[in-house]
């Protein structure tokens, strides 16, 4: 049978198809792959982390994101997945937990953040840290009403916060109004969670209203666009940017799909908005 070899970059993808599919021993195996050839992928490391995580093996997932951390200074992922991993081991500094395992990922476009259609923040009136620090990125969040409030739960019941007021009563009587939203986790901030919340159907009764419109007109918005790549959206999408081939690829079955290129950027473009001050609506 014929063979084909796999880049550097070929190799990345099949680990996180691994992860997006939930085969988190794959997505193991297939990062230390790369990192027996590239002993200072940051990358890597933290693919390597985030499955050690899922498989609940918390001692191996804090090296790995260490080692992310020392290739890369700078590593944003690596820094707040550690903060996470010191409230799961907690003051014992236990080595496995029976961390939540997240299952197949969502579809990518989950995370592209469309002006009007998405708000990224913060959950207010947070919930357990412990339990936040179990939510996994790209886990899906159930939305409800309590007492005027749009308020997030795991799938299990547990309460993990609300939107913020403004945004959650807005959405709320749109919601009324027949709109459809959805909302997955991020990753933590501090004491609490990120999130991002999307209309995933518009009623034709509110056609002409927008979901949120702050997020339009607000600087505070575009400020933002930057640091919010660089957030944990980072662990949810298939592709490198940017990574160079290697010159010793690995060998593969030849009739395995080809990896697909993209060098797309994995947040929407904003629209071009005026500027108003940061709390105009």
């Amino acid at each position: 049978m014929a063979q084909k070899q796999l880049t550097r970059r070929q190799l990345a993808e099949e680990a996180r198809r691994a992860a997006f599919e939930g085969n988190w021993e794959d997505a193991v195996t297939l990062n230390m792959q790369v990192i027996d050839r590239f002993q200072k992928d940051a990358e890597a490391f933290n693919r390597l982390g985030r499955a050690y995580l899922s498989l609940g093996n918390l001692d191996e997932a804090k090296e790995a994101y260490s080692k992310a951390l020392r290739a890369d200074p700078a590593n944003l992922i690596a820094r707040r997945n550690l903060q996470r991993l010191e409230i799961l081991r907690g003051h014992g500094g236990k080595s496995s937990a029976d961390v939540t395992r997240p299952g197949s990922m969502p579809r990518t476009t989950a995370f592209l953040e469309e002006v009007g259609k998405t708000w990224v923040d913060e959950l207010v009136n947070p919930g357990d840290l412990q339990i936040l620090a179990d939510v996994s990125p790209g886990e899906e969040l159930q939305l409800s009403e309590e007492d005027g409030r749009l308020v997030a739960r795991r799938a299990t019941g547990e309460r993990l916060g609300e939107v913020e007021p403004k945004t959650g009563r807005h959405v709320l009587d749109l919601m009324a109004s027949g709109n459809r939203y959805e909302m997955f986790a991020l990753g933590l901030s501090g004491q609490t969670l990120r999130t991002i919340l999307r209309e995933v159907f518009r009623d034709p009764s509110v056609a002409t209203v927008v979901s949120f419109p702050r997020q339009i007109t607000s600087r505070a918005y575009l400020r933002d666009r930057d640091l919010l790549r660089q957030r944990d959206e980072a662990d949810f999408f298939l592709f490198d940017e940017d990574e160079e081939d290697d010159a010793e690829p690995v060998v593969a079955e030849a009739d395995d799909e080809d990896a697909v290129d993209s060098e797309a950027e994995p947040f929407a473009d904003a629209a071009q908005v005026e500027e108003e001050d940061d709390n105009g609506v």
